[in-house]
């Protein structure tokens, strides 16, 4: 496997997606309506997981254009933060369990893990939130994973 392309003709910038969190309550139509105003927005999904409560909605979402997504959670009034999350290409079977093995072994903890609706080279990419991303992308790297960043979306 190669490294990812961002590693390469960005020097050593950290191959790293910008994930939103949003935090809304659980009633029928409020996903919906987000969904709505991105979409009128023109602003693309990329990737979604939804956590939910009997009251509340943890939604992660990942967008193919970060500041529309911003200003348009802004202007929505939603409750949201912003993070960092690796994605990783499962180009071949076991991928996932060889990255998994390598971020074990260093002792690096996988918090979450959600599939993203893009693909790279008509593989799946998953979204990775680790505790050390950088320990991680350097190990991930070295063991000849492809990354991809905002750019590659």
């Amino acid at each position: 496997m190669s490294t990812s392309r961002s590693q390469t003709e960005r020097g050593h910038e950290m191959p790293f997606i910008r994930q939103f969190s949003v935090f809304m309550p659980n009633r029928v139509g409020r996903l919906g309506e987000l969904l709505e105003a991105l979409g009128e927005a023109e602003v693309d999904l990329a990737g979604l997981s939804v956590v939910e409560s009997t009251d509340w909605a943890v939604v992660r979402m990942i967008f193919t254009d970060t500041d529309k997504a911003r200003e348009i959670l802004t202007r929505q009034g939603a409750s949201f933060t912003e993070s960092e999350v690796l994605a990783v290409v499962l180009d071949e079977a076991g991928t996932l369990n060889r990255a998994l093995k390598a971020l074990v072994a260093a002792e690096l903890n996988v918090d979450y893990a959600y599939p993203l609706m893009i693909r790279r080279d008509d593989s799946p990419v998953l979204a990775l939130h680790v505790d050390d991303h950088v320990l991680a992308v350097q190990l991930l790297v070295k063991h000849g994973f492809t990354l991809v960043d905002h750019e590659d979306i």
